[in-house]
């Protein structure tokens, strides 16, 4: 077992003043069988009203509102965590077997499983790794290309993308596999920004993989949020009254503590 510092912040600058600003979060890690949280704080600015509950698929969420005028949004996230091996043993969810909206397969994608003909007699994951070797020769890391919107068979197109990209693409093909899979949201160590990567269900339980690194998860990851894909574990929604353009700041350190 590892232990983990980590500290989040994202702030966004308006350049004119906002009110009636409605928001939802997912920023507080898991508690999970690979994952004991030893000390966790969200902190939002300008101070409002906030909530804190839990979504559909259990990840925790902070849900406010803030009435005033502002010209800035701030939240920060900061903790320690104790990271084991990353297995999580529980009753398979049939949802995470079924295209969403983000990882319904194509004829591009349906071509794409057909040219890996994976072994039968290969171990899930053994085709794990099949899957997303081939995504590597399709699709090159790029950041400014998709968006938050793209789709799976958008990015296969483009062949370029990041994190969210790979994630997608690997688990239409997973899904379509007959391998159950989900998408995963957090931080991990040594990244500046938020990281996406994948958990496919394997004997009674999930196991990590990490398709933009093309490596297995073991520790070093800090789980924030799961569900069928991007649309379900968004970090950051919001809606506010005013004409505003915004400038967005964000800060990611998470060090491994002896």
């Amino acid at each position: 077992m590892l232990k983990f510092r980590y500290g989040y912040k994202t702030r966004i600058t308006f350049s004119e003043n906002v009110y009636s600003h409605h928001f939802l979060l997912r920023c507080t890690p898991w508690t999970n069988d690979a994952q004991h949280i030893i000390e966790s704080s969200c902190t939002v600015l300008p101070v409002g009203n906030l909530t804190v509950s839990n979504d559909a698929f259990n990840n925790t969420i902070h849900a406010g509102y803030i009435d005033e005028l502002h010209n800035f949004f701030e939240f920060e996230s900061k903790g320690v965590v104790i990271l084991s091996n990353y297995y999580l043993k529980e009753p398979l969810n049939p949802i995470f077997g079924y295209p969403s909206n983000y990882t319904q397969p194509d004829d591009n994608i349906r071509r794409v499983l057909e040219q890996i003909n994976l072994p039968s007699d290969a171990s899930l994951i053994e085709k794990v790794f099949a899957l997303s070797a081939k995504i590597q020769e399709l699709i090159v890391y790029q950041a400014g290309v998709t968006n938050i919107q793209t789709t799976a068979c958008h990015a296969l197109i483009l062949g370029k993308g990041v994190c969210q990209d790979y994630a997608h693409v690997l688990i239409s093909l997973c899904r379509l596999s007959g391998i159950p899979a989900r998408y995963v949201t957090g931080f991990m160590q040594g990244e500046g920004f938020t990281h996406a990567w994948i958990e496919y269900y394997n004997q009674g339980g999930w196991y990590g993989f990490d398709p933009t690194h093309h490596n297995a998860i073991e520790t070093g990851y800090i789980k924030i949020a799961h569900g069928r894909d991007y649309a379900d574990c968004a970090m950051d929604r919001g809606v506010f009254t005013g004409v505003a353009q915004q400038h967005l700041e964000v800060y990611l350190n998470v060090a491994m503590e002896q």
